[in-house]
């Protein structure tokens, strides 16, 4: 062996890495031979290739996916500091959503069932409504209904009397979601506010009617919004609509938001999770 090149097995153990895994990350792009026999295919990596491979051993041990290493090894050291640091934030955000629904289920396994909550129905009037959508994965969520409804409350702003300039039982806001959104599965999202009167369409915002409907429902507070507390309030009252009707396809689950949840109590009914749905006859 000459000069600093390491043949592959020499390179594994002063890397800590299988003959296998150097192999699978040459076939990735991430860390090609400094040098390969042409007629053995003999691979020799350089002394200088040592804390590239470390590094890359180091990130796959706590599962950074293959896309985000090659990111960040192509990156200057500060970008590829940003980008491991975005990395992190987002799993740790998911790792803390996995125990939260490990409680959640734990519960329900010690509890045989659903923890009691009080379902009722109502008869929802036809309603003009401005909304703003997207398909989005869980990370983008929180961001995109904050600053739908900042949108959608400035654009009502600019047109005097559309609606009252707050969430209230008789001017409710929702949420609707057309689909699980998590992680690794995206859904359209809708946000909405309620309106009665003329107004024009504006940018992302566009004007739909919804007919009169029946929904069953369940109250939240503000604590019980919490996740993954609100999953046993959808829990409950889909379990609800399938003994006692049939859930409406042309119109998703939603949150309905009867208060200002940064205003309100952790006990305070701030919204319901709903699910309109056609009564059994």
């Amino acid at each position: 062996m000459s000069g600093s090149l390491h043949g592959i097995g020499e390179f594994a153990k002063l890397t800590r890495l299988s003959i296998k895994a150097l192999r699978h990350y040459d076939e990735h792009g991430l860390l090609a031979p400094a040098h390969v026999d042409p007629v053995t295919s003999y691979r020799r990596y350089a002394s200088q290739q040592i804390p590239r491979a470390t590094l890359i051993g180091d990130l796959r041990r706590i599962d950074v996916p293959l896309a985000v290493v090659a990111q960040i090894l192509d990156a200057t050291p500060d970008d590829a500091l940003a980008i491991y640091q975005a990395w992190w934030v987002g799993e740790e955000r998911r790792h803390g959503d996995r125990r939260g629904i490990g409680r959640y289920v734990t519960a329900r396994l010690r509890r045989e069932g659903q923890p009691p909550m009080e379902i009722q129905t109502r008869t929802v009037p036809r309603r003009k409504l401005a909304v703003m959508g997207k398909e989005l994965f869980q990370p983008e969520l929180e961001q995109f209904i904050m600053s739908s409804f900042h949108d959608l409350f400035s654009w009502s702003e600019r047109h005097p009397g559309l609606r009252e300039l707050t969430t209230t039982p008789a001017w409710p806001t929702y949420v609707v979601f057309h689909g699980p959104v998590t992680p690794d599965h995206s859904a359209y999202v809708e946000v909405v506010i309620v309106i009665d009167g003329p107004a024009e369409p504006e940018g992302a915002i566009v004007l739909k009617i919804e007919e009169e409907h029946e929904e069953a429902y369940t109250d939240v507070t503000r604590m019980g919004l919490e996740f993954p507390d609100i999953l046993a309030a959808y829990d409950a009252v889909a379990m609800w609509v399938t003994q006692h009707g049939t859930p409406r396809d042309d119109m998703p689950s939603r949150e309905v938001y009867v208060a200002d949840v940064i205003q309100a109590g952790m006990d305070e009914v701030v919204a319901s999770v709903a699910f309109p749905y056609v009564p059994n006859a």
